[in-house]
């Protein structure tokens, strides 16, 4: 029994403190800071948004910091890397979730939904909320520096919700084009 509480509770745990951390993006949109700018710039997609996540989230540039010495520098790195890696952490769950909302409209819809690819897509869209979660939390205590493999795995994630959603989308048309005839 109590292996069931603690099995049941740990996720309901995790969706509080996510929920509860959501509300902590104060990041805002129209920011006109360099950092953010050159990320929205730089960071378009697929090859080169694997490109930018690995920039990011890499260690070399504090590396170069640290050697330089600076105290203050130090601290004005670690600001704005922390803020551009909150930016990027933001903007790909505002993405996924945007695409998932006119999924579910478009889901409505449809007459030949395949229940078990919604709910795999359901469970991936799950993990990718609750990666970005981690990665908030663990920007803010740790830093993004130590968080390379999290921030490839949560892209690799957002990208498969993406061909799931190609690929129902082009089924959806399929079915649709194949009804035109009369049914």
């Amino acid at each position: 029994m109590i292996e069931i509480l603690v099995f049941a509770g740990i996720p309901v745990l995790l969706l509080v403190l996510l929920s509860m951390l959501g509300a902590t993006w104060n990041l805002d949109d129209d920011s006109t800071d360099d950092g953010v700018d050159e990320l929205k710039r730089l960071c378009g997609s697929g090859a080169q948004t694997a490109a930018c996540v690995q920039r990011i989230f890499s260690p070399d540039d504090r590396d170069f910091v640290h050697k330089q010495g600076s105290a203050r520098l130090k601290q004005i790195y670690r600001a704005e890397r922390t803020r551009v890696a909150l930016y990027w952490v933001k903007r790909a769950s505002s993405d996924v979730s945007h695409i998932m909302r006119e999924h579910r409209l478009a889901a409505r819809e449809s007459r030949n939904l395949e229940v078990a690819r919604e709910i795999g897509l359901t469970v991936r869209y799950a993990e990718f909320r609750i990666l970005c979660g981690m990665l908030v939390l663990s920007i803010r205590l740790l830093g993004p520096h130590a968080l390379k493999d999290l921030a490839t795995y949560a892209l690799d994630v957002s990208q498969a919700i993406g061909r799931v959603l190609e690929e129902t989308t082009a089924a959806s048309r399929i079915q649709a084009a194949g009804n035109l005839g009369g049914a």
